[in-house]
């Protein structure tokens, strides 16, 4: 019975180590901004679920490390489930090019960033990218409890790509969800005011539980 108990015991825990879904909105005229002026801020959601009840205040605790790596402005809220406990993170995290996000780095605390880059003229390639405070902030929440860490990408990553540019936009993407549907590879032009929600399983066994989620954008 107790070694029982001790294996719920790290079910709980783990099931804390890995976001249940993020999810961002990407405007396309902010793209070419963001790549060649300025860094933008995006605002995204991100939630986290606890199997049982947080008896022990982990997500207090991770709520107060966390703290420094995010946007000051940050929301947390906390609810309860059938299953246990749910976190949910409303805060904003950087995009922008290699060179600007650098320096915007050096200043500020982030632990992930939407890297763009041009793969040829009028393209774009968007990422979901962790950064250095990823391994600092994993340590942090290793002395939390041995069994916590920060493991990107989440089991579901959903960019909402909306265009507000005034010509055509090509958006697309590899190995991806779109409306449930799934898609080897998809591909959508979007008018001005049109949008597509585009989904990356992170589950086990997928592909975008290793690697980075991507999406492409064509002017």
């Amino acid at each position: 019975m107790k070694n029982l108990l001790l294996l719920l015991s790290f079910a709980i825990l783990l099931s804390g180590c890995k976001p249940d879904e993020f999810k961002t909105t990407i405007y396309t005229s902010d793209v070419q901004i963001a790549y060649s002026d300025e860094v933008i801020e995006v605002p995204i959601l991100i939630s986290f679920s606890l199997l049982g009840d947080d008896d022990q205040g982990i997500f207090d605790r991770v709520i107060n490390a966390s703290k420094r790596y995010l946007s000051p402005k940050s929301d947390f809220s906390k609810s309860k489930t059938m299953m246990g406990e749910v976190l949910v993170i409303e805060t904003k995290i950087p995009m922008g090019s290699s060179e600007l996000l650098s320096k915007y780095l050096q200043n500020n605390n982030r632990l992930a960033t939407l890297l763009i880059s041009n793969t040829d003229k009028g393209s774009f390639q968007i990422s979901l990218e962790k950064t250095g405070y990823t391994s600092i902030f994993g340590a942090e929440l290793n002395d939390i409890n041995m069994m916590l860490d920060l493991n990107l990408p989440a089991k579901k990553s959903i960019f909402r790509v909306s265009s507000d540019s005034r010509t055509p936009i090509k958006v697309s993407a590899l190995a991806v969800f779109v409306a449930k549907k799934p898609y080897l590879k998809y591909s959508r032009t979007l008018d001005r005011r049109d949008f597509v929600e585009i989904e990356f399983s992170g589950g086990d066994g997928s592909v975008y539980s290793e690697i980075s989620p991507v999406i492409n954008i064509t002017n």
